[in-house]
């Protein structure tokens, strides 16, 4: 371990060493702060560059430049973000620091999103209803409870207020777009408006696709599908220290392909592969109270929401053994949350503590009957929490933080209920060093409980693609994680009026009961199957290891601005030495270059990913691979709120399969080149 940990573990010492000697030379220059964004994944709002913390946002600039039509297009550029599971929107699933599905906590306004399949998307929104996304990375269970492993990807959506320019009471917007490589169009438009103390929003989308053109040329067929998604929010705002909000978000999609949108024709020729008609609906309804002091940071926080997503499969004729399904997954929850703030001998305290509640109720059927692959069920979870970020003159940072849970869970039909308690602690330490240069280094455990699925699930048969055996002796999965980091920001580097940030991360973990799918047997298939299946069961891993780290780098001067992130992972079994699921080092570039009072931006996007060639689990490896995005964007002098946007993705037309650990057999190849075309324009 202390090998594989020693060159990241030096890194961040051997980056303060060389930028302070800088930060001397410039002794006599002005800092120039980079935007303080404020980021809420961590419960309070902080700058983005005082965190503790691993943390990236994405805005919705960042989206609207990249014509992103899936929250991924964008994300999966970030430092240990990965998106893994083939071309189709419905089959990304995403990853922070190797940890997916129940070991991340996904948020959406607050309101957690908890999908038991581990085969398709969890996430259903559309770029063009969001403001901002954040992705806070490593243990966060002492903040937000069971399944913080990862970390955080939490999700803001857009507001009137966001829209509407000073003086301005009403507002509206349409976006058109098109894509070559499904041939899929893309349509949004917007209203808003304000009125004293009430604000409304309403935003609706559309979209139709046919089959995808992947890299070298071939097609993944079948994939016709349309999709409806809208977003309705009230505000009501009396005075500036009290805002009450209500929200309802909606998504739907009818598609005809696999109802394991990750195959291909792995599973035979295009002729023969078993598909369905799919049906993806999705509704969320929040209502949120935020009592704000008069500094405008919140005080009082309260969030009430409801999740429910549902999806069905129609029964194919053809294939007698694809019966007709269907599932459900219902999320009610609650959160409250109150800051308060205070000194005493010179300490400062922002002491935030609160209580939270959820409670994840599953059901399925095959051919009206209980289906043994999503067990009927439901699961509870409660939790206290308490973070105090105390300042320690104007240097240091301490913020300790705890959270006590308990969950209870139970299968219908089943005489193996399981419940337990855990408590995670975080302590996070930061320095600022100079005017331009802050460290930190923070230790913390996160926990998941298992989930239904894991626990419960039972198929057996030789005429299933796999089969399943249930776990009820699963044990909840535990990280203990210590992170160094440091970030540096300067004024007059290169040259007058520039700006330079760059952020450096290294941690290592051990991991107890390390909840990983295992293959256990095997079997001979019969119709519509060929082949020899696989046995699977969710089993406890004693002792993994885990190191990594991120570096992030932004220079911008003038009118030209440069990004760099770059991500390294591994993740091993401590007792066997076997390398478990971790995703490739990448490495991604950008560079933007705005054209003068022309209107026109330039953009140029790529993603470089080494070889997998490490792990344990063959069928997973991938070759490395580079891809190229371009694109322009155009707002002209006579127009100026309207926009035309072009792009070509994957330029060369690489061919390239993405790592990931849901479905081993399905080496899906990705998009091919894609043109896209978009335009916009706000009234």
């Amino acid at each position: 371990m202390k090998r594989e940990f020693l060159p990241l573990a030096v890194l961040p010492f051997s980056f303060l060493c060389a930028l302070q000697a800088r930060a001397a030379e410039l002794a006599t220059g002005e800092v120039t702060e980079l935007a303080p964004f404020v980021v809420s994944a961590t419960r309070t709002p902080n700058r983005l560059d005082h965190l503790p913390a691993s943390v990236s946002q994405v805005t919705a600039q960042d989206f609207e430049a990249s014509q992103a039509y899936a929250v991924s297009d964008v994300m999966k550029r970030l430092p240990n973000v990965d998106f893994g599971g083939g071309p189709r929107s419905a089959a990304q699933i995403p990853t922070i620091r190797g940890y997916s599905g129940r070991e991340i906590t996904m948020l959406v306004d607050g309101a957690r999103i908890n999908d038991a399949s581990s085969l398709s998307s969890p996430i259903y929104i559309d770029p063009y209803q969001l403001a901002a996304a954040e992705v806070v990375r490593g243990s966060t269970s002492s903040l937000y409870g069971s399944g913080g492993l990862g970390g955080v990807m939490a999700f803001r959506t857009v507001s009137a207020r966001d829209l509407l320019a000073d003086g301005q009471s009403t507002g509206a917007d349409v976006r058109a777009g098109f894509a070559s490589a499904d041939l899929s169009q893309h349509y949004n438009a917007r209203a808003y408006g304000q009125s004293g103390a009430f604000d409304a929003l309403v935003s609706i989308g559309y979209a139709d696709w046919g089959r995808i053109r992947q890299g070298g040329g071939d097609y993944l067929k079948p994939n016709d599908g349309h999709a409806d998604n809208g977003l309705l929010k009230f505000g009501y705002q009396p005075n500036d220290w009290l805002r009450l909000q209500l929200s309802y978000q909606s998504y739907e999609e009818n598609s005809l392909r696999p109802n394991n949108p990750q195959t291909d024709s792995s599973l035979g020729t295009p002729s023969s592969i078993p598909v369905q008609a799919n049906r993806t609906r999705q509704d969320q309804a929040i209502f949120k109270l935020t009592s704000l002091d008069e500094t405008g940071a919140n005080d009082i926080d309260v969030t009430l929401y409801q999740t429910r997503l549902k999806r069905s499969a129609q029964r194919n004729p053809t294939f007698p053994a694809l019966a007709a399904t269907n599932s459900e997954t219902e999320t009610l929850g609650a959160s409250i949350q109150d800051t308060l703030r205070f000194e005493g001998a010179g300490i400062g305290h922002r002491l935030t503590y609160g209580v939270d509640y959820y409670e994840d109720k599953q059901s399925a059927a095959s051919s009206g009957s209980p289906n043994p692959v999503i067990p009927n069920g439901r699961q509870e979870v409660y939790g206290l929490f308490m973070q105090d970020e105390i300042a320690l003159g104007e240097a240091w940072r301490l913020t300790p933080s705890l959270r006590a849970d308990r969950y209870r869970t139970s299968a219908d039909n089943s005489n193996s209920d399981s419940s337990d308690s855990h408590v995670s602690p975080k302590l996070s330490l930061a320095w600022q060093a100079s005017p331009s240069t802050r460290i930190y280094a923070s230790y913390g455990e996160a926990f998941r409980a298992p989930s239904l699925t894991e626990m419960y699930t039972s198929l057996s048969g030789r005429n299933y693609l796999f089969n399943f055996a249930p776990n009820t002796n699963l044990k909840p999965e535990t990280d203990r994680t210590f992170e160094m980091g440091a970030a540096y920001t300067q004024g007059s580097v290169l040259a007058a009026e520039d700006s330079l940030r760059i952020k450096i991360s290294a941690f290592v973990s051990r991991v107890s009961d390390l909840i990983s799918n295992t293959v256990i047997g095997s079997y001979i298939r019969t119709a519509p199957f060929a082949g020899r299946g696989v046995i699977q069961q969710a089993q406890n891993i004693q002792d993994a290891r885990r190191t990594g780290g991120e570096i992030e780098l932004r220079y911008k001067k003038g009118l030209l601005e440069f990004n760099a992130a770059y991500s390294r992972i591994r993740v091993v079994d401590a007792n066997s030495d076997a390398n478990l699921f971790s995703p490739p080092d990448s490495l991604n570039i950008q560079l933007k270059q705005v054209l003068g009072s022309t209107g026109v931006t330039l953009m140029w996007n790529g993603r470089f990913v080494a070889a997998q060639d490490y792990d344990a689990t063959a069928l997973r490896r991938t070759a490395g691979y580079g891809v190229n995005d371009v694109y322009l964007s155009w707002s002209p002098e006579w127009a100026r709120k309207s926009r035309i946007d072009f792009s070509i993705g994957n330029v060369f037309d690489q061919r390239y399969i993405s790592y990931q650990s849901s479905n081993v057999y399905a080496k899906t190849v990705e998009t091919g080149r894609n043109v896209k075309i978009a335009f916009s324009s706000a009234f």
